[in-house]
């Protein structure tokens, strides 16, 4: 059985997501009480001693925060692997199976085309572009 589950886009371990929030509970809902307790008795306004009590629990929760980060290293394997030319015109041609749009590339802004020069997809776009085209008139 998988430990492993999704939250906000990212995958975690659910043990270590449950460690990380009663570490978050045990140290920040203490700091904030204690906080509470002393200011209440040392400011004169309530108001300001509560704000001051729950800045000092934040300040806990940002403890605690890096406190787990350092306790739960992060689960995923990232590989770099060197786009080719075929790899770059695989993933035009799954945009285009999705219903996306083939943009001629000599309408681009200039921004766009450098930016796209620069990580090698302009004239991958441009052939696609091409080949589109030539699929169309036929």
């Amino acid at each position: 059985m998988s430990r492993l589950i999704e939250v906000w886009g990212d995958t975690v371990d659910s043990r270590h997501m449950t460690g990380a929030i009663a570490l978050g509970i045990g140290i920040a809902t203490p700091t904030f009480l204690l906080g509470r307790r002393i200011f209440e008795s040392t400011v004169d306004d309530q108001t300001l001693a509560q704000s001051y009590a729950l800045l000092v629990g934040l300040g806990a929760c940002l403890v605690a925060a890096v406190i787990s980060a350092r306790l739960f290293k992060p689960k995923r394997v990232v590989t770099e692997v060197e786009a080719t030319l075929e790899g770059r015109r695989a993933a035009l041609d799954a945009i285009a199976a999705e219903g996306g749009e083939w943009t001629d590339p000599a309408e681009l802004a200039p921004e766009v085309v450098d930016e796209l020069r620069s990580l090698g997809l302009y004239d991958v776009l441009v052939e696609a572009h091409r080949d589109r085209q030539e699929e169309v008139t036929a």
